[in-house]
């Protein structure tokens, strides 16, 4: 079962928290989704109290229509090699049509050239595994970092394990990115934020790497030595960058993109920046928490939604308050909290319907359809650590 279903403890019927007087207080009208990392949670009101359907879906809207964000593997295992890429897809809830927003490029090339060295080995079948400690590994991983509107920030991982190859047959490579959701199209910073924005955040963030590597290799302890042969193949990439907010303002967040030849690794983050709200940007600021991570903070007419954080950061637990300050326990759910999207009068008919239908076929999703996860032959990942850039 997956862990955002697990952790959607839903409330009492009437979960009320702190009120003042003896007089039971009405639950307060509300209709809203609660997007997290890896799953959706409708939250409604009625006369049964508060209810909450969470379901392991990735939801964006762009323009007031709803989009499905998922990853779908791309497998082309053989028993004696695990061959396995991912593509991201972004899926219209009314229309039904989808775009392929990335594909991984490595595994289907590498898929290829094994076929034509092996004649005699045939694809594995869908119910099939593959052995279990294969020759040969290739993997490639998107996972989803943050939705904004009519943009997603990714980061790409490929692990390439090939045994009784060439030394350089070991590859393993890191680099994030924005894309469009509409289009599929890569995203830059200036695009999304100005030239000038563009030109002082790269700078500083090309700056800021240069001062880290430089301070690396001028180390000398015994311990500093693997991540000083490694850093030769990082290098500050303006296009490897995802989006974030802070109190409702936009920041950039540069990560360097590299190459090991053993082990696996993430893109190195750099500090996050600030970039100026665009036009674009103010249809976001509904959806966007105020407050520090341990306690989000979301207002709408005249309602307030808060996220509280556990002390291990898994779970956030959260509390609606309504105009006369009483509190209603909602849910615990998988944290971290990215968006609230509040369901106005200004969604469509067939915007509504079509999201319901949406959140029914997402309750059936298996480890076999869509939903931002490792490839289910991957191997396990090793850690490789950077100086301090290594990604919690």
């Amino acid at each position: 079962m997956f862990p955002a279903l697990i952790a959607a403890v839903f409330a009492a019927a009437c979960g009320r928290g702190s009120g003042s007087g003896n007089t039971p207080a009405a639950v307060p009208h509300v209709d809203l989704i609660v997007a997290t990392a890896d799953s959706s949670y409708w939250v409604t009101s009625g006369a049964r109290g508060l209810r909450v359907r969470g379901v392991p879906m990735l939801l964006a809207r762009v323009d007031g229509r709803f989009r499905e964000i998922y990853v779908a593997d791309d497998d082309r295992s053989y028993y004696n090699a695990v061959l396995v890429g991912q593509r991201l897809w972004s899926r219209d809830l009314v229309r039904g049509d989808s775009v392929e927003l990335f594909a991984d490029t490595l595994v289907p090339r590498f898929a290829k050239s094994y076929a034509n060295a092996h004649p005699d080995d045939a694809p594995l079948a869908k119910d099939e595994e593959a052995a279990e400690h294969p020759r040969t590994t290739v993997t490639a991983e998107l996972e989803v970092l943050g939705v904004h509107g009519p943009y997603v920030s990714y980061e790409y991982r490929t692990d390439m394990d090939v045994t009784g190859e060439r030394t350089n047959a070991d590859r393993h490579t890191a680099r994030r990115g924005v894309l469009d959701v509409r289009t599929g199209k890569a995203m830059t910073v200036a695009a999304l934020f100005g030239h000038e924005a563009s030109v002082r955040v790269e700078g500083d963030a090309n700056a800021e790497w240069r001062l880290a590597r430089d301070s690396l290799l001028a180390l000398r302890d015994r311990r500093s030595r693997r991540a000083q042969q490694a850093i030769a193949s990082f290098a500050f990439d303006p296009g490897s960058f995802t989006i974030e907010s802070r109190d409702g303002t936009p920041r950039v967040r540069f990560a360097v993109p590299g190459e090991v030849s053993r082990g696996s690794l993430n893109a190195l983050e750099l500090d996050p920046r600030e970039v100026p709200a665009m036009p674009w940007w103010s249809g976001l600021r509904d959806e966007l928490p105020t407050g520090p991570d341990s306690l989000l903070d979301w207002e709408h007419g005249g309602l307030e939604l808060q996220a509280s954080l556990s002390n291990d950061g898994d779970i956030a637990r959260l509390t609606l308050r309504d105009s006369s300050r009483t509190d209603w326990r909602v849910a615990a759910v998988t944290a971290p909290v990215w968006r609230v999207i509040w369901l106005d009068a200004s969604v469509k008919a067939d915007e509504r319907k079509a999201l319901n239908r949406a959140f029914n076929d997402a309750s059936m999703y298996s480890d076999d359809s869509r939903i931002v996860m490792a490839p289910r032959r991957a191997k396990p990942r090793a850690g490789f650590a950077l100086a301090s850039f290594h990604r919690p």
